[in-house]
């Protein structure tokens, strides 16, 4: 069985697809992302290629002639499971010991709160602080809007502590992702009608595993 995760553009992509094979790119996602203490070792170090925007990569032709020769996507060093450790790590030191990106509000970086999560010592989600939802579950969520919550704070985490590419003036920045939480949060997926984009929630965390993670976005 071929589980490489398809993408609009590609020969066997559904004709009437907006977005990325939801099914296809997370079993591929889950597959090549195992939650291993070997993550938690990697240097923080921009992995050398600018992120692609979500509206960029509605077309593979699109992507391939902005980064010839690119095996994966990956713009990325640090994933959303390496930040889920620190996370995890975090939660044992006492208060007064946690680093400064641990202890910021979710809401400096989304803008807006996320629903109510349980597991969350925090009273409100205005009050969330990020080591407490990036640190939640058995493992980084794949679904719902917990995996999209995580996936864009890890993004936002790597790009604020020198572990992401970013394109200076633009591209996938800090503002970027939390005008892409917002739409989310606003659609309850994300939609882009002028780059004829609409994709779920998974899809969403689909495109957001595939800057993190060294997943080739076509065979």
């Amino acid at each position: 069985m071929d589980d490489q995760p398809q993408v609009p553009g590609s020969p066997s992509a559904p004709s009437e697809s907006k977005g990325i094979d939801r099914r296809s790119l997370l079993r591929a996602g889950a597959a090549a992302t195992p939650i291993i203490a070997t993550l938690y070792s990697r240097p923080v170090a921009a992995a050398g290629m600018s992120c692609t925007v979500a509206s960029s990569f509605v077309s593979v032709a699109t992507f391939a002639s902005r980064n010839p020769g690119a095996a994966t996507m990956q713009c990325s060093s640090l994933s959303a499971s390496d930040w889920y450790l620190r996370a995890k790590e975090v939660s044992g030191l006492a208060p007064a010991a946690r680093p400064a990106w641990a202890t910021q509000r979710v809401k400096t970086y989304l803008g807006r709160a996320t629903s109510t999560f349980s597991g969350v010592s925090s009273k409100s989600p205005d009050q969330y602080q990020v080591w407490e939802v990036m640190g939640l579950g058995g493992q980084v969520a794949t679904a719902g809007e917990l995996g999209v919550v995580q996936h864009v704070l890890a993004m936002c985490l790597s790009i604020d502590n020198g572990g992401a590419a970013v394109t200076a003036g633009g591209g996938v920045n800090t503002p970027y992702l939390k005008q892409v939480w917002q739409n989310y949060k606003s659609n309850g997926r994300y939609k882009l009608p002028a780059s004829n984009l609409d994709w779920s929630e998974g899809e969403l965390i689909g495109w957001l595993r595939m800057l993190q993670y060294p997943i080739r976005p076509f065979a």
